[in-house]
Formats: C-alpha cells, structure tokens, sequence
C-alpha cells in the first residue's frame, strides 16, 4: 500500500517550517517554483525525481527521509524568549543547556538582536544575506 501524497507533503511542510524558511525560499534554494513547492506540501501533485531531489537536497535530507514511508517527525518544543506572533509564526530555533528557545522573526527582534541584521537582510548589497526582501510572500 502507498502513503498518501499529503503524508510526503505534511513532512515536506513541517522541514520547511523546522528551518524558518518560506516556500519562496525553499523553491529558491532547490531551483523549482513556489507553486511546486505549495503543490506537493498541500498533496495536489507528486514530485517528479528531479524535484524531489533538489528539495531534499535543499533541505539536507535524503529523498527517503523526506518523501519515504513513515511517520512526520515529532514537532520541536521551544520556549518562547519574547511574545510569538500566533500560529504559523516564524522563529528562529536555538538551544540554551537542554532546553530549545524560540526567538521570533519579526522586524523589531532582527533589528534589535542582529545589530543591524534587518538592515542587511533587507538590503543584500550592504551584505549580509538575501532574503526575501519583504515581497509579501508568508506562506507557511
């Protein structure tokens, strides 16, 4: 029997989310659309062998690890360091002793804790990193 296709999406999603990154900046990354990426994750299409590749890829896993048999791994719980935003909130993962915090990435936590981080995240010619350079793309 064949696992459904919103299984390898689900586990697609939820590495995707683990790395902060959005569905823009993982199609980037494994040089596919974002409308492929949001096709698979929501189980509306299989990947074909190329993309599964370069989203593996892109996400350092294996295709078996990413599209196989098997169950999601277990979500990660963090204790949040400022207020989080909601669902679907985006944050920046890191482990203090045992324990894993979550700080959120939001324009005022980059600026303050980056030491003009926001700035070359949205400015990638005063270096630094690309980003997405807040073109309105949230997906989660």
């Amino acid at each position: 029997m064949t696992e459904p296709s919103w299984a390898a999406g689900t586990r697609l999603r939820l590495a995707r989310q683990a790395r902060g990154l959005s569905q823009q900046q993982l199609a980037g990354m494994a040089a596919v659309t974002r409308q492929a990426v949001s096709a698979v994750e929501s189980g509306h299409s299989d990947p074909s062998l190329r993309v599964a590749l370069a989203l593996a890829r892109a996400l350092g896993m294996t295709v078996e690890e990413l599209f196989g048999p098997g169950d999601p791994a277990d979500p990660v719980l963090a204790q949040p360091v400022a207020s989080v935003g909601g669902a679907g909130s985006r944050v920046a993962l890191a482990t203090v002793g045992d324990t894993f915090v979550a700080l959120p990435l939001s324009a005022d936590t980059l600026a303050r804790a980056g030491g003009g981080l926001f700035d070359r995240f949205q400015n990638p010619n005063r270096g630094g990193g690309g980003g997405n350079g807040g073109n309105g793309n949230d997906d989660n």
